[in-house]
């Protein structure tokens, strides 16, 4: 099961654009917020972020994420 302190740390990303301003805005270190994403990665068995050179945050428009392999 997902914690909440996960979703916070996904919502917090999604508000923030960035895992650099989501850690701090958290206040955490950005490995922290990683691994709390890395875990609700793999509960859902995809990706819940769209990882970039320079940001991560919102998925682009139009992106669903991939059926879960059982």
């Amino acid at each position: 099961m997902v914690s909440v302190r996960a979703m916070e740390c996904l919502v917090s990303i999604v508000e923030q654009g960035s895992l650099t301003k989501a850690a701090a805005a958290l206040h955490m270190s950005q490995p922290a917020l990683s691994h709390q994403i890395a875990a609700i990665e793999r509960e859902l068995g995809t990706p819940v972020i769209e990882r970039l050179a320079r940001a991560s945050g919102r998925p682009r428009p139009g992106w669903r994420p991939r059926p879960r392999r059982e």
